[in-house]
């Protein structure tokens, strides 16, 4: 790689990583039109790359928001268990089918959860909607959701997991961002080894990406631990509502089999 290629890689992975400390996501949503754009990666190679730098993106934020308490652990625990049941399966899927509908779709639920949180911030140490049994069952079924997510889309699943934690389980922002960071360190290899079996996985990018995302997160992790609770639940929704429209627009464009467009 040239000095370019490298500076290129350090300031998408720092992009990467701000966005996944920040927020408790993998970062995969900025990184793969990046690797797709700028790095000249196919879409499949653009999933499985994001995928296989996501966990330390993961990894230097959930160091943050550990020491800062902000990780329930065993509802991780749980929800990642889910999704190393689906993760694998997800990332063959994306090597075989279209997914125009899914995006759609997709996109469409980050629009109504960014509503929904714009509409009413949940409140701190609110009553789980879920408890008990219910609750191990929802988890395991976000976890499954989260997999597959994380292994079609090339991205941590986080999307998924804070908006759940915060909801349904009650949690503060910075307590489902956490949590969120912590599935992510389990699907995310997961799902990058399978994408590496493919031949989707372009390694020596990786370290660069790496990198610039393990500087990135845990500075933009630092900084949500003392911003308000309802400021970074709603600056959450925004980033999930300019997402989910990204989505739909580049599901408008024409879709070959088994590409993001």
């Amino acid at each position: 790689m040239s000095a370019r290629d490298h500076a290129r890689g350090l300031a998408a992975g720092l992009a990467a990583g701000t966005a996944g400390g920040l927020f408790g996501v993998g970062g995969g949503i900025i990184l793969v039109p990046m690797l797709t754009a700028f790095f000249g990666l196919t879409q499949h190679q653009a999933h499985g790359t994001s995928l296989a730098v996501i966990g330390a993106t993961a990894l230097a934020a959930l160091a943050v928001y550990g020491a800062h308490s902000n990780v329930a652990w065993t509802t991780a625990a749980m929800v990642a268990v889910g999704s190393l049941f689906s993760a694998r399966l997800g990332a063959r899927w994306a090597s075989r089918v279209s997914i125009h509908g899914l995006k759609r779709a997709y996109a469409a639920f980050l629009v109504l959860v960014a509503l929904r949180l714009l509409w009413e911030t949940p409140a701190i140490n609110a009553r789980p909607v879920l408890m008990g049994a219910s609750g191990v069952v929802f988890s395991l079924v976000l976890g499954l959701a989260t997999g597959t997510l994380a292994g079609f889309m090339g991205v941590g699943g986080g999307l998924f997991v804070v908006p759940a934690c915060t909801l349904v389980f009650g949690m503060t922002q910075q307590a489902a961002q956490g949590t969120s960071l912590a599935v992510i360190l389990v699907t995310a290899p997961a799902a990058a080894l399978e994408h590496a079996r493919h031949g989707n996985v372009v390694w020596r990018v990786v370290p660069m990406l790496a990198l610039g995302a393990a500087v990135g997160s845990p500075l933009a992790s630092a900084a949500a631990q003392v911003l308000p609770h309802s400021l970074l639940v709603r600056s959450f929704a925004v980033f999930l509502a300019v997402t989910g429209v990204h989505t739909w627009i580049g599901a408008s464009r024409r879709t070959d089999r088994g590409t993001l467009g």
